[in-house]
């Protein structure tokens, strides 16, 4: 894949797959929203009482935490392989899987990542 062509482009398709195709060390900075991992049990309510649905596409879907782990623990490797030596990933995520993403780049890659937890939308469920 050129580099020029990926300027400004959105690349729709399998994730580990597209990110193969990308040459090493061609980003300064990576912004990563990955799979939450929502795939509820329960029913939720907002404080308004209105239902909170859960994930259920296929791309959010996973067997079981290891193979969350697994799936996480491949596209970050894909991330560190095109991101410049000085450049950085932002990952955000929230309590379903911001944990688990953030236990993989601590065990397996150090302080180049950043991560966001964003708890807006979570703290008003009941």
């Amino acid at each position: 894949m050129n580099v020029k062509t990926l300027k400004n482009k959105i690349i729709n398709g399998d994730s580990l797959k597209e990110l193969k195709k990308i040459p090493d060390e061609t980003f300064d900075l990576i912004f990563a929203d990955p799979p939450y991992n929502l795939q509820l049990k329960k029913e939720l309510s907002r404080p308004d009482r209105s239902k909170v649905d859960a994930v259920n596409d296929k791309w959010d879907q996973f067997e079981s935490f290891k193979s969350y782990d697994e799936f996480t623990f491949e596209w970050l490797k894909e991330c560190k392989r095109i991101l410049k030596k000085d450049g950085t990933i932002w990952a955000i995520g929230s309590y379903h899987n911001i944990f688990r993403v953030g236990t993989t780049i601590q065990n397996h890659f150090g302080s180049i990542f950043r991560i966001w937890y964003h708890s807006c939308c979570f703290k008003k469920i009941r």
